[in-house]
């Protein structure tokens, strides 16, 4: 009996990336693309839910394998899309907020007058 080759899970973090295209210009193949290498998302559940993300930020956790012309194809098994704005829109936020007392108070229309 022909044993197969065990496969390690792996995490990787990139972009999805649109891959293939139908006639009517509709995405229907996505990738992940890293610093290192792109990937071809396999279309399972998971890598369905994908499509919704072109073009964000993730962290796939999933199975490799590689094609015999090289290309490597990841069937994923768990994913996070990663909110590079958090900071600035957290900084936007707190910086803007009236109520902070440790922001300085530039109001000219103050009840009390200072002389």
């Amino acid at each position: 009996m022909r044993k197969e080759k065990s496969h390690k899970e792996i995490t990787i973090s990139g972009f999805i990336t649109p891959e293939q295209w139908d006639d009517d210009d509709n995405v229907i193949a996505i990738g992940i693309s890293t610093d290192d290498e792109d990937y071809v998302i396999e279309l399972n559940k998971l890598g369905e839910e994908l499509f919704d993300f072109i073009d964000e930020d993730v962290e796939v956790t999933g199975f490799i394998r590689e094609d015999k012309d090289g290309t490597k194809h990841i069937t994923i098994s768990n994913y996070e899309i990663l909110d590079t704005d958090d900071y600035e829109e957290e900084d936007e936020y707190y910086y803007g907020d009236e109520d902070d007392p440790y922001t300085e108070d530039d109001d000219e229309d103050d009840d009390e007058e200072y002389y």
